[in-house]
């Protein structure tokens, strides 16, 4: 089989996998059907354990570092508590993760830059 007919069947089969898998709960839960608890306790908190886990896997090595405090506290690490303290507060203040994630993001850059 021709490589480029074997790699555009291997990304349509992938595509109509994954609409399948997305589309999923709308046919069975089509408002018809009223979705049972443990499902809806699962959909709520799926979302902030996914940030949680996203979070812990960005600064893992700022916090692995916070364990050698002989070498000093790196600008890194600095930048990235500085930047996870803006987040928490426009967090709490906007209720917004769109904007508490995009002004961590740049703050962080920021000061990767200047510190």
């Amino acid at each position: 089989m021709n490589s480029t007919l074997h790699l555009v069947l291997l990304i349509l089969v992938a595509t109509a996998i994954t609409f399948s898998l997305r589309a999923l709960p709308f046919l069975i839960f089509n408002g018809k059907r009223k979705m049972p608890a443990k499902i809806k306790v699962v959909a709520d908190s799926l979302p902030p354990a996914v940030m949680a886990v996203l979070v812990i896997f960005c600064i893992k090595n700022e916090i692995l570092s916070l364990g050698n405090i002989a070498g000093g506290i790196s600008t890194n690490t600095i930048a990235a508590l500085v930047s996870i303290a803006l987040v928490v507060v426009i967090h709490l203040w906007k209720k917004n993760t769109l904007i508490s994630i995009f002004a961590g993001t740049v703050l962080y850059m920021v000061l990767i830059r200047i510190i």
